[in-house]
């Protein structure tokens, strides 16, 4: 038990070393794994188009760092059909406010049926690449919806019409949603050490 504590502390401690030294600039993340207790080690970097940190910890599912907050898998929700969607006015209302009064964010916003997902609902996307080759895994808040976006079907906020255009490059793309858990390391407290 006093083993586990320790290395949730550690494990405590690395992500938020790590999310200070986060290399999210231009659109590349890197992907990190955790390969022991405070051993952080490179494992190879990705492009995705969040801003989203990912960190691989052995014998846990892998954590998302975004906005500052940790994330782990939930609830699987299956596969979801992708879109782009930009501000303008052929996307829009052309005004860059979503549905629930909050302003688009690249990496951040997607819109959904708020029957299936609704407002405010945080989403882990993971095997999720655009007909472009970006790939769009990552922790998204759902803020928007649309006159097409129907029963499994989510579609991803882009600053322009043409990166919009380049999610399914007028195909199709898909993804897998999970609904995002705050993580919550196991800390130490008089129940759970032992002596």
């Amino acid at each position: 038990m006093l083993k586990r504590v320790r290395i949730s502390v550690l494990l405590l401690i690395c992500i938020i070393i790590t999310s200070m030294f986060c290399t999210c600039a231009s659109t590349n993340v890197l992907q990190q794994s955790i390969v022991g207790p405070g051993v952080v080690e490179e494992t190879k970097e990705v492009v995705p188009l969040v801003g989203t940190q990912v960190i691989e910890v052995a014998t846990e599912s892998k954590i998302y760092i975004h906005d500052g907050i940790a994330y782990v898998k939930g609830e699987d929700k299956g596969k979801f059909s992708l879109s782009g969607y930009c501000a303008c006015n052929k996307c829009g209302s052309g005004t860059g406010i979503t549905a629930s009064g909050k302003p688009v964010r690249e990496a951040h916003t997607i819109a959904s049926d708020w029957k299936v997902l609704p407002k405010g609902t945080v989403i882990i996307l993971e095997n999720a690449v655009g007909k472009d080759g970006q790939i769009y895994d990552g922790v998204y808040v759902v803020e928007d919806r649309g006159g097409g976006v129907k029963n499994n079907h989510l579609d991803i906020y882009r600053p322009t019409h043409e990166l919009a255009s380049m999610v399914t490059h007028y195909g199709r793309a898909y993804g897998n949603v999970y609904i995002a858990e705050e993580y919550r390391p196991v800390t130490a407290t008089n129940s759970n050490i032992e002596n």
